[in-house]
């Protein structure tokens, strides 16, 4: 187990107005997490992969510092968080719990999600409606894929393998997804594939798109609009599913719209949480 140091009150030297606190959140597994900026919400940002860190989505996601204050944590089982099996959808959503109720417990939080997080802030929001205010989804993958499809060949590793990496038993050399879009990829420091794939894998049994009609939460859905980066994204279909959903589609980009045109989409982000702070909230019952 590695060891980690708690730092509270690290300043960023960027800004001087804008403080940055690195810390663990402790539990089940310790969950690394940074966060930046005050202002009037709290959004907590979900790293894709699954299986990787937060820090490859930086700095383009700092552009939403301005209205809140920004919450990152690289996942349990990659990172510099711990590796504490299991590493089902389950136990994220309880990690995700744990997390908000430490970091800000007396908030109801954004969820800003990319690809597989993006997924993580729906069955957060299925399971815990009360915590959260809103939802910004990007590189929304698999709420329009019926479980009974086949996954993806880097997500059926042996089921041996996986079981055993569930249970923290020692295994060979890891699983290796493809490479991914090759800007993101130079930022990888830290593939933990076989912790993706148990992810993967779980998802047969998370709330599917029927389901998902119930979250009463504003969200709004950014689309990459290049049918060539975005085959099957599902984004459109949430957006129509969803009861209080704003679509956005984003010409000239594809699964990361963030990085591909990251002037509309956070334009689009801020603007939406600016909404938020218009509408009176709703008693708390």
């Amino acid at each position: 187990m590695r060891n980690f140091i708690l730092v509270i009150g690290f300043l960023v030297a960027a800004s001087p107005s804008a403080s940055q606190t690195r810390g663990m959140v402790e539990g089940r597994s310790r969950l690394y997490y940074e966060s930046i900026g005050a202002g009037p919400e709290t959004i907590v940002v979900l790293h894709g992969g699954p299986g990787l860190a937060h820090d490859y989505m930086r700095p383009e996601w700092d552009r939403l510092a301005p209205s809140g204050r920004l919450i990152y944590y690289d996942q349990n089982g990659c990172g510099q968080s711990g590796r504490v099996p299991p590493y089902d959808w389950r136990s994220h959503v309880e990690d995700l719990d744990r997390l908000i109720k430490t970091l800000a417990p007396e908030k109801r939080v954004v969820l800003a999600g990319s690809s597989w997080g993006s997924l993580l802030a729906l069955a957060y929001t299925y399971q815990h409606p009360e915590r959260v205010k809103a939802l910004i989804l990007s590189g929304v993958p698999g709420p329009t894929r019926h479980p009974t499809e086949p996954s993806p060949p880097w997500l059926q590793p042996s089921r041996s393998r996986l079981d055993s990496v569930n249970r923290g038993l020692p295994v060979g050399p890891g699983t290796r997804r493809p490479p991914l879009e090759s800007r993101l990829q130079q930022r990888i420091k830290e593939d933990c594939a076989d912790v993706g794939a148990i992810i993967g894998r779980s998802l047969l049994d998370a709330p599917w798109l029927g389901q998902l009609e119930k979250i009463t939460a504003p969200a709004l859905v950014i689309h990459g609009a290049n049918p060539d980066q975005t085959p099957g994204d599902g984004g459109p279909r949430l957006a129509g599913k969803l009861q209080n959903a704003k679509l956005v589609t984003i010409q000239n980009a594809g699964h990361d719209p963030w990085l591909d045109q990251p002037q509309a989409f956070f334009s689009a982000a801020n603007g939406f949480l600016a909404q938020l702070q218009a509408v009176p909230a709703k008693p708390r019952i």
